[in-house]
């Protein structure tokens, strides 16, 4: 039996590709693994032939015979993840889709293709495979909570690692907050689950074998729970680096409260965890609490992220516009308020409001949600929201979010950036790897940039930071990585800004 899982390339206007893929004139690059098709094909018997595709570095093989096409779409993904699947069904192939977007909002995906999965896919893998290999497969099936004790090692083995920088190590589901706009907590719920130390190192050892150095912790907040989170980075720091093993960089995802536990800040560096994502969104103590993120709420941003970096974590910052409080002068105020954070790399979002959340349903009562083609409630082929703001059109929230995310990009703003990370990040507590994964070694950052040197400001902003990685060659291997993703986004907003 031939399966043919895919991980659909996203066709978001909100950076979607951008935050998963390094694009190079001579090819492309996943940043992150698909953790999701390379765990799903775990779970079956190793008998069977099981073929991954991740669209972001292989082209879909519409040819390729399968019995099955599986595809976990989430929101992003919906549009491309459509087309392959009609595509496939007119080619008379058997197509199951499922994913978090499938999960949330079922019904879009009604007659889409021969088979849902809805909900989570571990609590039903065993009666799904069972009727699978007996050729009596429901037209849906639907999951509830793993238990991610019981998950078993994704299938890399089967993965394009060659193309791939960094791998993914599923380490929890859930989140106790409750931010208004989060379709994660909607689809995995507010109990957080986590996943046994002792099942993280032995994912942690087989990306090793397959030549990763630069592992992201995907986590919904990694440090929500300090006992849990200590634990685990315990058990990380012993296995990082030893045994003869290149050390190896970690990445996550956590609120901002990390700051306020020194422990569990040099817990993070003696582990190697290099860089965290933090949903910063705004200084707007108004807006933050009208999206109920009450973990923002009465601190000063500035100072907390000061704290994380200098105990040596560099942050990737969610910077936010569009609130109801939010009037044409946000983008600015947005502007000087991310530019004094000493933070190299931003996902600038407008706010929209997803499918199953708290704010799509208060929006949809208030008669301010735009349904968007095939019912989609994001703005996946779009540049605007799905909703309508209170001080400004949906034209004016998407002129000003890119005009936002430009001026963050811009050289001079990026290399005053840098030189403030330069002087205020912790040196590594373990020794450092390479700029890329054993696979890929350095070969997009080189690429990079030598398609960068042809334009004048992304040549100095290369000078700069080469010079400040001189200076401090100690956080030379983290100037170096958030470069690479730095010259990777600004020359794609080149090219938005060109077409425009």
């Amino acid at each position: 039996m031939k399966i043919y899982l895919i991980a659909p390339i996203s066709r978001s206007a909100d950076d979607g590709t951008l935050e998963n893929a390094i694009s190079t004139p001579q090819s492309q690059y996943a940043l992150l693994a698909s953790a999701g098709i390379a765990s799903i094909a775990g779970w079956f018997p190793k008998d069977l032939d099981i073929r991954l595709c991740d669209e972001i570095v292989e082209d879909v093989d519409f040819d390729y015979e399968a019995d099955i096409v599986g595809l976990s779409i989430n929101v992003s993904q919906m549009e491309r993840g459509l087309e392959i699947a009609r595509e496939f069904r007119r080619r008379g192939r058997k197509v199951v889709i499922g994913g978090p977007h499938v999960s949330l909002a079922p019904h879009l995906f009604q007659g889409e293709a021969d088979h849902l999965v809805i909900g989570e896919f571990e609590p039903i893998a065993d009666r799904f495979i069972k009727d699978l290999t007996a050729g009596l497969l429901a037209p849906k099936y639907h999951g509830g909570q793993a238990d991610l004790a019981k998950m078993p090692v994704p299938r890399w083995d089967i993965y394009p690692n060659s193309k791939t920088l960094a791998g993914v190590i599923q380490t929890s589901r859930g989140c106790p907050f409750e931010c208004n706009f989060c379709d994660v907590i909607q689809y995995v719920g507010r109990k957080q689950r986590h996943k046994p130390a002792d099942s993280v190192i032995a994912e942690a050892n087989t990306l090793y074998k397959f030549g990763y150095r630069h592992i992201m912790l995907s986590d919904d907040n990694f440090t929500v729970y300090r006992r849990r989170s200590m634990d685990l980075l315990k058990e990380i720091s012993k296995w990082n680096g030893c045994d003869n093993r290149d050390p190896v960089s970690f990445s996550t995802q956590a609120s901002i409260d990390l700051a306020r536990s020194p422990e569990l800040l040099k817990a993070c560096n003696d582990a190697g965890l290099r860089m965290i994502f933090v949903g910063i969104e705004t200084d707007n103590e108004v807006a933050l609490e009208a999206a109920g993120k009450r973990q923002n709420l009465r601190i000063d941003p500035r100072v907390e992220v000061e704290k994380i970096v200098a105990a040596g974590i560099s942050v990737r910052a969610g910077i936010m516009v569009g609130f109801d409080s939010d009037d044409l002068t946000c983008f600015e105020r947005q502007f000087v308020f991310a530019q004094s954070l000493p933070v190299a790399l931003f996902n600038v979002s407008a706010l929209v409001a997803p499918i199953s959340t708290p704010l799509y349903d208060e929006m949809k009562k208030a008669g301010r949600i735009i349904e968007e083609e095939a019912g989609a409630t994001t703005v996946a082929s779009s540049a605007l929201s799905n909703l309508i703001p209170v001080q400004m059109t949906r034209e004016q929230l998407a002129q000003g979010r890119m005009w936002l995310k430009n001026e963050l990009l811009d050289p001079d703003n990026t290399i005053a950036r840098f030189e403030r990370i330069a002087t205020l990040l912790g040196a590594p507590s373990i020794g450092s790897t390479n700029s890329g994964s054993q696979q890929v070694s350095n070969t997009p950052m080189l690429e990079l940039l030598r398609a960068s040197h042809r334009d004048r400001g992304a040549r100095r902003v290369i000078e700069a930071v080469n010079e400040l990685m001189r200076q401090r060659p100690e956080i030379a291997p983290d100037l170096g990585s958030q470069l690479m993703i730095h010259l990777n986004e600004y020359r794609t907003a080149q090219g938005e800004y060109d077409r425009k």
